[in-house]
């Protein structure tokens, strides 16, 4: 293949591939700090389940309705309209340098506020004004009991505003190589609501004090909700401000030279970021259709149990394919921009690789323990057993979906990466019909409970990987010391079921129950140990890379 050659950098031009050259330290920077705001995550999960249980109408309204502002978080804040910044921030570092790519991103923010506004302003009345019945059929697209969902889609709607623009300055940040004030963010929410689980649980009592008279529980379900609400738009604002001394500190806060406003280019970023919504985020959107679909379709409790399988699933998947995609899109970004396409396919496949050496192992690990992982996680307080087991059914499903939700994502970015918007976004749009199809077909026709909905979220997710992946690598040349793809996939795969078949075997053989903290602690050691050793026996390159980086290390 002929060499590209690459654009002349003007003066005062940022060099954007050296200043991501630590891409392994920065991947573990965060996925440690996405690790303490997993943890957090879980102890939230847990308290609302102990308050809510796991038939609560109420508290499958407001999962329902926190699925609105979340989509557009995924969407705009960490989709498609960052990813659109993070490549006009990165040509104008480049081209003209930092403080060109300072202004365009402060035009951007200042646009985008007030069309966040405009949106939000847009969702409360159409949740306002529709009727309890989708137009032109005869779908109960809010459920049975509307009125909690309508009610609580308003309060937490303009917690959108907030998210997406926090996504955006940590867009802009990454783009600078500084990725420790966004990663805190979602900490410092979780933490807030959790404060606000608290207050819940000191002025309205535990699950033990509650009433027996279902019209007075429903009241106070109603007013615990409306709390959490309030807890989630404050926790909203903090992952807004916690950037700021960052942005200031990289030189993206203000104006400094003086220049005026200029929306151009912000505008141009809002056009291309148009169409990437779906491509960018077809998993959420693809979560965001279960969601509501759940709640039209499934009994009570079944949109909690999806969503509390949604959240132990994002665990795995945010620790390991969100943080190494957002660690290396500014380099892939990068390489792209200088069309350096052989080194843009062995980030890519090295990146894939390490995705799936730690992705794989958690995957098969949380589907031989479901159930004890939900039960030791959430039943407890009015979180019963057969809450338990619905969400562990959803689980399953889920951890199949939980490599090619990673991998698309990654696989979504390069394609962006190297100026093809297209290709990802009518993909996308086809796998939402199907999804969609699949839904309808396992839950109504086969008779499936919400396990159905996460069927339907893998299959679609492992035929969208399918689809999107060949045409990519059919276009990046291959270098030389490229990793060797197929045989460490291999490895990988066999030292995962060794792994799971240990664990599996521990807990069966120690546990009485499903909810034995010793006997699941007991199982992931074990399946831990085990895939450890089958790496090591197997010769699994990014074990002995692993190895390597922690000995040297522990020689510092």
């Amino acid at each position: 293949m002929p060499q590209v050659e690459k654009p002349p950098q003007a003066d005062g031009a940022s060099d954007i591939v050296g200043r991501h050259r630590r891409l392994v330290a920065r991947t573990l920077l965060i996925s440690t700090l996405t690790l303490c705001s997993r943890i957090l995550g879980y102890a939230r999960e847990s308290m609302t389940a102990f308050l809510f249980g796991d038939r609560s109408a109420i508290y499958d309204a407001f999962v329902t309705a926190w699925r609105v502002p979340n989509l557009f978080r995924r969407l705009m804040g960490e989709g498609a309209l960052s990813t659109s910044l993070q490549n006009a921030v990165t040509a104008a570092d480049h081209d003209r340098g930092n403080a060109a790519g300072r202004r365009v991103f402060l035009d951007t923010i200042w646009l985008a506020t007030w069309i966040l506004i405009g949106i939000s302003a847009v969702v409360m009345a159409s949740v306002y004004v529709l009727g309890d019945t989708f137009p032109m059929t005869d779908w109960r697209w809010l459920g049975a009991d509307p009125e909690p969902v309508r009610e609580l889609t308003l309060r937490l709607t303009p917690f959108l505003i907030f998210a997406c623009l926090a996504g955006l300055c940590a867009g802009a940040l990454g783009v600078r190589g500084h990725f420790a004030a966004p990663t805190w963010g979602p900490a410092v929410m979780n933490v807030i609501v959790i404060a606000t689980l608290g207050a819940i649980w000191w002025e309205f009592g535990s699950t033990d004090q509650a009433l027996a008279d279902p019209v007075l529980e429903r009241a106070r379900e109603y007013d615990m909700a409306r709390w959490l609400a309030w807890g989630t738009l404050v926790s909203g604002v903090a992952l807004l401000a916690i950037q700021i001394p960052a942005l200031k500190s990289n030189e993206l806060w203000s104006h400094a030279d003086g220049t005026k406003r200029d929306l151009r280019a912000a505008w141009e970023i809002l056009k291309k970021s148009a169409p990437l919504a779906l491509g960018a985020a077809v998993y959420q959107v693809n979560v965001m259709i279960d969601g509501l679909m759940a709640q039209s379709m499934l009994d009570v409790g079944g949109p909690s149990a999806l969503w509390y399988a949604n959240r132990i699933q994002q665990f795995p998947l945010a620790l390991v394919a969100t943080a190494a995609t957002a660690a290396v899109y500014p380099a892939l970004n990068a390489f792209g921009h200088r069309r350096e396409l052989g080194p843009l396919r062995t980030l890519h496949d090295r990146t894939q690789l390490a995705i799936v050496f730690f992705a794989l192992p958690a995957s098969v690990g949380l589907f031989v323990l479901a159930r004890p992982v939900v039960s030791v996680l959430l039943e407890h307080g009015e979180f019963g057993p057969e809450g338990a087991a619905r969400t562990a059914a959803c689980m399953r499903w889920l951890c199949v979906s939980l490599i090619p939700a990673g991998a698309v994502g990654l696989v979504g970015r390069t394609y962006y990466a190297i100026g093809d918007l297209r290709t990802p976004v009518r993909l996308s749009i086809a796998m939402l019909f199907v999804n969609i199809g699949l839904n309808w077909t396992f839950v109504r026709v086969l008779g499936m409970d919400c396990d159905g909905l996460t069927a339907a979220t893998a299959i679609t997710n492992w035929a969208n990987l399918f689809l999107l992946l060949p045409p990519l690598l059919s276009r990046l040349p291959r270098q030389a010391d490229g990793p060797p793809v197929a045989s460490s996939l291999t490895r990988i795969t066999l030292a995962g079921a060794m792994s799971g078949l240990a664990a599996w075997g521990t807990h069966t053989a120690l546990a009485d129950g499903p909810r034995s903290i010793v006997a699941l602690g007991a199982a992931i050691a074990a399946g831990g140990a085990a895939y450890a050793l089958a790496c090591h026996a197997l010769g699994v390159s990014e074990w002995q890379q692993l190895l390597g980086k922690l000995r040297s290390r522990a020689r510092l």
